[in-house]
């Protein structure tokens, strides 16, 4: 899968080269792609939706919008409970439900880092008990996924910390 600028999401067979399916329902560049098992995908885009889609099928069969929901730039899916935090460009990162309803889940908030501006990158523990994100600051964010409260923060970088990605073997690192 390919996620556009100009809106689309392309569907490529890497064998033939050929494109196999086009997904045109987002109004905005797309910013993030992300399966959640092998048949369905999420993907997010300037037009503050997220949308789910079932592999070859060009129309999504959920749409997520709020409009109190900045656009998402990163996502990821908890390796445990049926959830995908996003990294709102509004200093917040927001957690969707996608076990059967799929929805914004506006209990579990994590606040208190700036994304405002910029493509920070969000990530969660392998163990899914830490959420951690980059900010524009450079700081490096940790949150505890059960309370969503401030763990602890780390210098990073002197400028924006852009991504950050958890060891999917090694804990600590």
């Amino acid at each position: 899968l390919v996620g556009t600028a100009n809106r689309s999401i392309i569907q490529y067979d890497t064998r033939s080269k050929e494109v196999i399916s086009s997904y045109d329902e987002h109004i905005g560049a797309v910013n993030t792609l992300t399966f959640l098992n092998e048949k369905k995908f999420a993907s997010t885009s300037d037009d503050k939706k997220l949308f789910i889609w079932e592999v070859g099928v060009d129309s999504p069969f959920k749409r997520i919008s709020d409009p109190t929901v900045q656009s998402v730039t990163s996502i990821v899916k908890h390796p445990i409970e049926k959830s995908l935090i996003g990294q709102s460009i509004d200093n917040r990162i927001i957690v969707y439900d996608h076990a059967n309803q799929y929805k914004i889940n506006k209990k579990k908030t994590f606040s208190g880092h700036l994304s405002s501006g910029y493509t920070c990158g969000v990530d969660i523990s392998p163990d899914g008990q830490f959420v951690v994100s980059g900010d524009s600051n450079g700081g490096i964010w940790f949150w505890d996924w059960r309370t969503t409260k401030n763990y602890r923060v780390v210098e990073g970088h002197d400028k924006v910390v852009s991504d950050v990605k958890w060891h999917p073997l090694k804990q600590s690192k």
